[in-house]
């Protein structure tokens, strides 16, 4: 293991790292060693449940500020394994440029730190403030999204592999114990959370029995996928463990009438505008995003869509589906024959155009399996009259230039 001290880069390594567009890891190295807080805190959080548990206290009924505490310590941990891991393994794959890393490992690595930082303020105030909480919603949290980078890098893979292994011996240990102190009455709900992390551990032990170092790109790509998933779940049912009790917690998700809520578990919503987590760029496609926000025409006219949205929950809510889809694979981002991803769709909220690899009903539209589909949302016009245009958007589609759906002009076909 490579030590959580920053190389010391040379003249060449950094004349290296600089002809091969490679950032200097300083920052990341500096968010390692903060990181390493983390295992005490969870120590001690694994202490505190223990002693309740050996008062004869249920883990489905441990103080709320105990299994937030919990829950958030293990997000810490969890994201602080990834990011050590991907750190480790580009060390390893390149010694040459140690103290720099690829750009595309650079921003995957800082959104894994940063929600270290988040998550471990959480989990110190829940250790000491009976009374903390959290916003309906919050957990189980999400992993930051993926690195937007076609193939995954092998380092990349590696260090997912590790930090899968790492996360499922954790999740492993943590719910044997919880096993070992439920009581008989709480038999049904333990029944419920064993088979949600028995889901998960299946998945990480299929996709270390197909891993192997150096495998073929069509292979490589499988293994990525299976992997991302496993990651996903494991970090969601993770937290599930720390905190039974999130298996039964509402959120604030209202059903729409006539609908019957997804049974996916704990599903937590898209935030909207002014609440905590809300990011205007959610439905944006993630290979495009960072170019988007750069383009300030863009910038507008998302703010826009969500400033004059007269109902941001139902947008919100469509969003939310494709989510579901792409949870359970019954969803993937749409592909031309070569390969290639077909990209975003050229309207607000620019959307990545996704193709079902089973029948979805994506609010009331439904979409046959292998149909292509993306989300509309578009305030073009509203402000001289139109309808603001929420849709699911079925078809084939075809290159075109963006549209920046300007409120103050008719749509296209109105002019």
């Amino acid at each position: 293991m490579s030590s959580p001290e920053s190389p010391a880069p040379g003249v060449w390594a950094r004349l290296r790292a600089s002809l091969r567009g490679e950032r200097d890891a300083e920052t990341l190295y500096a968010y390692r060693r903060a990181g390493a807080q983390i295992h005490p805190l969870l120590d001690a959080a694994e202490r505190r449940r223990f002693d309740l548990m050996v008062s004869g206290q249920s883990p489905f009924a441990v103080p709320r500020h105990v299994g937030l505490e919990l829950a958030c310590a293990w997000n810490a941990f969890a994201l602080q394994t990834l990011g050590d891991k991907m750190l480790e393994a580009d060390e390893a794959a390149d010694p040459t440029t140690a103290g720099f890393v690829p750009p595309v490992t650079f921003d995957q690595v800082q959104g894994y730190y940063s929600g270290v930082q988040r998550w471990l303020g959480h989990a110190s105030q829940a250790a000491h403030d009976p009374a903390f909480d959290l916003p309906p919603g919050t957990l189980p949290a999400r992993l930051p999204e993926w690195s937007p980078v076609e193939p995954c890098p092998r380092p990349h893979l590696e260090a997912m592999m590790a930090a899968l292994e790492a996360m499922r011996l954790h999740a492993e240990a943590a719910m044997h114990g919880l096993e070992q102190a439920t009581p008989e009455a709480d038999a049904p709900r333990l029944a419920r959370l064993r088979g949600q992390v028995a889901e998960a551990l299946s998945q990480a032990g299929y996709v270390s029995g197909m891993y192997t170092p150096g495998a073929s790109l069509a292979l490589h790509e499988q293994i990525e996928e299976q992997a991302k998933r496993a990651t996903e779940s494991l970090y969601r049912v993770g937290q599930l463990i720390s905190y039974p009790a999130l298996l039964t917690e509402p959120g604030r998700a209202s059903t729409p009438p006539g609908r019957e809520p997804p049974h996916q578990g704990t599903f937590a919503r898209t935030p909207l505008p002014g609440e905590p987590g809300f990011d205007p760029w959610a439905m944006t496609d993630p290979g495009n995003v960072a170019a988007l926000r750069r383009n300030p025409d863009a910038r507008r006219v998302i703010e826009e869509m969500w400033a004059l949205d007269p109902d941001p929950a139902a947008s919100a809510a469509l969003w939310d589906d494709v989510r579901r889809a792409l949870q359970t694979g019954g969803a993937v981002p749409a592909r031309h024959p070569d390969g290639q991803f077909v990209g975003f769709y050229f309207c607000t909220p620019y959307c990545t155009i996704y193709e079902a690899r089973r029948p979805l009903v994506i609010g009331d539209t439904p979409v046959p399996k292998g149909q292509r589909f993306t989300l509309e949302c578009a305030a073009e016009g509203v402000r001289i009259g139109y309808p603001f245009k929420r849709e699911v958007v079925v078809g084939s589609f075809r290159t075109a230039t963006i549209d920046y759906c300007d409120p103050d002009q008719p749509p296209p076909h109105d002019e």
